[in-house]
């Protein structure tokens, strides 16, 4: 008896990979992917990257989550930073060229579709809810005028911290918001349980007002490679 077992269970791990790799790949019960790309904001274009985890809940249909990174949004940020370059002259006769980083990364949960064509081809349709962090740094570098606190730097000077500190400005700091992605794509299988993947991505976050003017807004195009299990 105990021989018959060990044969058994001998048998059901030799098989075990055979059956997981015959599996069609639109039924895989679950996958795991790194994203990397790029995205468009307000007349900027900054990269993309995240990594995705996703179960099959139906037939094709799987729950995901990831979370990721936009390299650097500056240009949701930079009118913000003009209507502070604007006051500082009319109110303090003081000239500064503003400039900065808006680096955000998210995290999201979502649903994914996939459409069965019979072929290896597999298209699929997202949808995503979460939140960003949003970690402006921005920068103003002195060109003409006189300090508050009565001194000339030298042109090109970052006198970020001390307008800061004399309370002639407010800049804006880190934040969280509302965000959610709707995209789809394109998934094709390379090899055994491996595949690569296009597709497109719009992402809208409701930045604070005092952040940016109006939610951000970004679209992308995004390239992976995944384990699908």
């Amino acid at each position: 008896m105990r021989t018959f077992i060990m044969t058994a269970a001998l048998a059901a791990l030799v098989t075990a990979p055979a059956f997981a790799q015959e599996r069609p790949e639109e039924e895989a019960a679950g996958y795991v992917s790194g994203v990397g790309g790029f995205a468009t904001s307000f007349g900027n274009t900054t990269g993309a990257v995240a990594l995705e985890a996703g179960a099959r809940v139906a037939p094709h249909v799987m729950v995901f989550g990831n979370i990721g990174r936009f390299a650097d949004l500056q240009g949701e940020l930079q009118p913000t930073l003009d209507n502070d370059t604007a006051a500082l002259m009319a109110n303090q006769g003081l000239a500064v060229n503003a400039g900065g980083t808006l680096p955000t990364s998210f995290y999201q949960g979502g649903v994914r579709v996939e459409v069965p064509t019979g072929h290896k081809l597999l298209p699929y349709a997202l949808g995503a809810l979460g939140v960003a962090h949003l970690n402006p740094t921005p920068q103003f570098l002195f060109s003409n005028g006189v300090m508050p606190d009565g001194s000339t730097p030298t042109v090109g000077s970052d006198v970020t911290s001390a307008l800061v500190s004399t309370g002639a400005l407010t800049t804006p700091g880190p934040s969280n918001a509302f965000m959610f992605t709707l995209g789809g794509g394109l998934q094709y299988p390379v090899i055994p349980h491996w595949v690569v993947d296009v597709g497109y991505r719009y992402s809208r976050i409701a930045a604070d007002t005092t952040l940016s003017a109006s939610p951000i807004n970004t679209n992308g195009m995004s390239f992976g490679f995944g384990y699908r299990f």
